[in-house]
């Protein structure tokens, strides 16, 4: 009778087990997580410039580096020299040197100051190449506000020239702060994006000169 019971038992157990385990398996593969995470992009319109004449050059960006603390699609943000912290769930939707790069690009290929600009996946000979690397790029927790904070550093260099001490036609740092008008994490890209608008608009008058110079 014992046996009996058994065996009544292990083939009533034996299927709701299986059906457990392919219910987990089902969730784990396919199944949403229970938050969502949200993505973030820099944008703004591309700054309109003082008209000047267009230079019969042609420049390429090479691929942007960043300092290793923000090589991260995280939303880092700092409360003080010493920290770093990221929101969960909220990430740039790239990495932010390459946000910076693809927006430098259009806004220099808009200003049309340039024979022709092109991008790093160009593989077309040009006069001058753009490097840059991005040194910080984070949000500054302070006490009563919070501050986008915006760090680069331009070279520009004459791929012509054979010497590697005369490459360099220029290179410069800089650098921009903008507060947040909404403390979120889509103000802080609002306030990145307005920080690198004002950055680019010094960028590309700046290369203009100096390959003006150079020539």
């Amino acid at each position: 009778m014992n046996k009996l019971m058994i065996i009544s038992k292990n083939k009533i157990l034996f299927p709701v087990v299986v059906s457990l385990f392919f219910f987990f398996v089902a969730c784990s593969s396919t199944g949403k997580p229970g938050y969502e995470i949200q993505y973030y992009l820099l944008d703004y319109p591309a700054p309109v410039l003082k008209t000047l004449p267009q230079l019969n050059s042609t420049v390429r960006f090479n691929r942007f580096t960043i300092a290793a603390a923000y090589n991260t699609q995280n939303m880092i943000f700092r409360a003080d020299n010493y920290s770093v912290d990221y929101f969960s769930y909220n990430r740039w939707a790239v990495n932010p040197a390459d946000m910076v790069a693809d927006i430098l690009l259009r806004d220099m290929q808009a200003s049309k100051f340039f024979h022709a600009v092109f991008s790093r996946y160009s593989s077309v000979g040009t006069n001058y190449l753009i490097e840059a690397s991005v040194g910080e790029f984070f949000l500054r927790m302070e006490s009563n506000q919070k501050v986008a904070v915006l760090c680069l550093e331009v070279t520009l260099k004459d791929a012509k020239r054979r010497e590697v001490d005369k490459r360099v036609v220029y290179q410069k740092k800089y650098r921009h702060e903008e507060l947040l008008s909404e403390q979120t994490p889509r103000g802080y890209s609002q306030a990145m994006s307005h920080a690198l608008s004002k950055v680019s608009e010094q960028i590309i008058v700046d290369v203009y000169q100096a390959i003006k110079s150079a020539r």
